[in-house]
């Protein structure tokens, strides 16, 4: 159940935990009508994160240890690598050519990356998806989505509801 990793990430969460506590107890009371003061609800939700963590530490560190296998296989590096790379070429893209064209190109390299070899699915997946968000940011909730040098045509033709 529990990993040799665990201990690691109970003590960062234990951390975290702890500095947010710390900063939920300087936040001021501004009307005396609540006894409990703006940070408890914060406070609560820390110290649920810190005993999670001490859980996660414990059971970290009551695992037997075993044969150690790696981290990450050389794989699975490749595959981080190249998403964290298409990545940041999605972001330098964004503004100057938009998010209707970075965006499918953005889809269909982590499918080509995840592994789908599936030109059909890959073309679907990136024009639907594409096209659902851009209607649902754009228009329904009205996000300013970087247009690029199409500004002018989606906005005379893609309405805002």
């Amino acid at each position: 159940m529990f990993d040799r990793t665990d201990r690691y990430l109970g003590i960062v969460f234990m951390l975290f935990g702890g500095v947010c506590m710390h900063s939920a107890s300087k936040w001021p009371v501004m009307f005396a009508s609540d006894p409990a003061g703006p940070a408890a609800i914060p406070r609560l939700l820390c110290a649920g994160i810190i005993l999670l963590g001490l859980i996660l530490t414990v059971g970290g560190f009551m695992k037997k240890e075993k044969a150690e296998k790696p981290l990450i296989t050389g794989v699975e590096l490749r595959v981080l690598a190249g998403l964290t790379a298409v990545c940041i070429i999605y972001i330098l893209l964004l503004k100057p050519i938009g998010y209707l064209l970075a965006t499918p190109l953005l889809i269909a390299s982590i499918l080509l990356i995840c592994g789908d070899r599936s030109i059909k699915r890959i073309l679907l997946l990136s024009l639907i998806g594409t096209l659902v968000l851009f209607l649902l940011f754009y228009s329904l909730l009205r996000v300013n989505l970087p247009l690029g040098f199409m500004r002018k045509a989606v906005s005379s033709v893609v309405p805002r509801l």
